[in-house]
């Protein structure tokens, strides 16, 4: 199991879930834990903040969390939803009221069949909604072999960190 840079990962990611966007799932944790799954195909991803908006990473494809009970089937499955016509207004005006008809108004965006990246352009695009992202507490936790991979993929992306952005690192010791 090699671990991969994060830009080399996320184009595989991509490319697969280009010709294949349903059934998709995404989970993630505040340490920098990442679990991607997609149709025959898992990705374990550790991230490292260099700024509040730029990461680096490192990621291994993997096999074995189907098991695992971290998967919640009542989300709806992860993709990238076109927004067409007025219903970015809409989704701006769902978000300011506090009461159900937001719930069922988002919920009605994302039960929309999540579609690849190249149909995301053209006329009439008012915006994309990206997700669900499933938040999870540590998802380091959820067995003793995702422990040892975590320390794993820590010290890859530290490796990574120190190769690439030696000065920025070097503050941090």
């Amino acid at each position: 199991m090699e671990a991969k840079p994060l830009e080399e990962l996320m184009k595989e990611v991509l490319d697969r879930y280009n010709k294949r966007p349903q059934g998709w799932r995404v989970i993630a944790d505040q340490k920098g834990n990442v679990i991607v799954q997609g149709p025959n195909v898992i990705y374990r991803v550790k991230l490292l903040p260099l700024s509040p908006v730029e990461y680096t990473g490192v990621g291994v494809e993997m096999s074995g969390l189907e098991s695992l009970n971290v998967w919640d089937k009542g989300v709806p499955p992860y993709g990238f939803r076109p927004l067409v016509g007025d219903d970015v207004l809409q989704f701006l005006k769902a978000l300011q009221r506090g009461d159900h008809m937001k719930l069922e108004f988002i919920r009605r965006l994302l039960d929309r069949e999540p579609v690849p990246t190249w149909e995301l352009t053209g006329r009439g695009l008012g915006g994309i909604l990206s997700g669900p992202i499933i938040s999870h507490p540590d998802l380091s936790s959820i067995s003793r072999e995702q422990q040892e991979l975590d320390r794993k993929l820590l010290l890859e992306v530290n490796r990574l960190f120190w190769k690439r952005q030696p000065f920025r690192a070097g503050i941090y010791g």
